[in-house]
């Protein structure tokens, strides 16, 4: 039984969104390949020297998202003092921001040898069309050489490549199709990759089953045609580096750069140092002994009462600065009635201050987060007191049409088949295709890390980072 077909019984299981979290310190210098804390010294001489520390958890969680549609930054700073990090961290996003818009894309054009070659089989690319209306086909390249198609039904029946259900949605009302562009065995020549291509060339731009079994078709599609979308792509070397692309013709790419848009509030109340001491603590944010289901990329653990509370206080600080609302955030109290009604962080767990907020919005690849908090961490630890944050706040939020919400750490699957290379027939569970797909946007009526994404916390003490992560999927 292939990967798309179901029995007569089959009907998918309830999805929940799962919302990971994590805490914990450490102290840099940190590898800078690895991200591994530096193993501790030996306590006598001559004895054995401490292993490595894991790297933190968050650099693993900024590179599980494929695809990056707006990020969020929120620097507070104490009365009296400046940060200078939000100059920086525009300079870095400027450098290592920039990505393509393609306007009118033929799949096949994608499949040219040389182009597969340059940038898909080595380096990494990430890709996304547009086209974000409902019941809209979506494409993508997830950036380990996968093209993702998350089709209606009438597109499915027409196109004729092998797929799944989808897991969201009315019941096969939606279709996944997965391509390996890296496989061996798809090589410009060979049978499946000229049927592929084929396929992609001439995908119908009108998908109505009824006029293909009539034989009706549309004269200005015939000329114009497979269908093209509209997309945005971005490409990193085998280093980790932004690098230029070339496209293949008769592709026409325009280079653009993220929007910015930048604010700042003062004299508002910023949250104490002190106040986020529990929320930045492993110990304080995880009740261990209750149980909880884990996927292949979960964390373990259930959040307390008390941290709940501490998170939804500062989300909703940081929701009003990243709005501007600092009439609900000033310092300044103008009677009883302002004094019973608090926003965000209670008032006597704050000081008077000012806070930055930064906000782009673009196309952004996950390989450039690691090495820019690996440099924030640096300048923050290099940075006096006077010119360094209280805090820094960070949030990816996704583009809410992606077909995928996060990618497992597991190789990429081999999807439309049920046999093993020895040609014995597999028992088919949730594969791991349908475990990374995202819900659409209508279904969780979101956008904050409950729809996908991530958000990280962190407060800085010189060599001392103590943070805290979220992670939608």
């Amino acid at each position: 039984m292939n990967a798309h077909h179901k029995k007569a019984s089959y009907r998918h299981s309830i999805r929940r969104t799962i919302s990971h979290f994590s805490a914990d310190s450490f102290t840099l210098p940190l590898d800078s390949e690895t991200h591994q804390q530096a193993p501790s010294p030996a306590a006598e001489p001559g004895g054995k020297q401490g292993k490595p520390r894991a790297a933190p958890r968050f650099f693993r969680a900024v590179d599980r998202v494929p695809f990056g549609w707006q990020l969020d930054a929120t620097i507070p700073s104490i009365k009296g003092q400046s940060s200078a990090l939000p100059v920086e961290l525009e300079q870095m996003i400027a450098q290592t921001g920039a990505f393509y818009y393609l306007p009118a894309v033929n799949l096949a054009d994608l499949l040219q040898p040389a182009f597969l070659n340059s940038f898909v089989r080595q380096g990494s690319l990430i890709a996304l069309s547009l086209e974000d209306g409902e019941g809209e086909d979506v494409v993508c390249i997830d950036g380990r050489g996968r093209l993702v198609l998350s089709v209606s039904k009438d597109t499915y029946e027409v196109l004729g490549l092998p797929g799944r259900a989808s897991a969201y949605g009315a019941h096969r009302q939606r279709f996944i199709i997965e391509i390996s562009l890296v496989d061996p065995a798809f090589r410009a020549g060979k049978p499946g990759y000229e049927r592929v291509r084929s396929l992609l060339r001439n995908w119908p731009r009108a998908t109505n089953l009824w006029e293909e079994l009539a034989g009706v078709a549309n004269p200005k599609d015939s000329a114009e045609g497979g269908k093209t979308f509209e997309m945005v792509m971005t490409y990193v070397n085998p280093e980790g580096k932004p690098t230029p692309m070339n496209f293949p013709s008769p592709l026409s790419a325009r280079l653009c750069q993220p929007i910015l848009h930048r604010q700042t509030l003062s004299s508002i109340r910023v949250p104490k140092l002190s106040s986020l001491s529990d929320l930045c603590s492993a110990d304080a944010s995880t009740s261990h002994h209750a149980k909880r289901q884990r996927t292949s990329s979960g964390a373990h653990g259930t959040p307390t009462p008390e941290w709940q509370e501490q998170v939804g206080e500062l989300k909703e600080w940081l929701g009003l600065v990243a709005v501007g609302a600092k009439e609900k955030l000033s310092w300044g109290v103008g009677g009883e009635e302002e004094v019973d009604e608090q926003w965000g962080v209670p008032r006597e767990e704050c000081e008077e201050g000012e806070a930055t907020h930064l906000s782009w919005t673009g196309f952004f690849h996950p390989k450039l987060f690691a090495p820019l908090l690996d440099k924030l961490l640096q300048k923050g630890s290099s940075l006096p007191p006077t010119s360094g944050p209280s805090f820094l706040a960070l949030a990816l939020t996704p583009p809410p049409h992606s077909p995928l919400s996060h990618l497992s750490a597991a190789s990429t699957p081999v999807v439309g088949t049920s046999k093993k290379p020895n040609g014995r027939k597999v028992k088919r569970g949730r594969g791991r295709g349908e475990e990374e797909e995202a819900r659409p946007s209508s279904a969780t009526g979101t956008t904050s890390v409950d729809g996908g994404g991530w958000e990280l916390l962190w407060k800085q003490d010189g060599d001392t980072v103590n943070w805290c992560t979220w992670e939608g999927q």
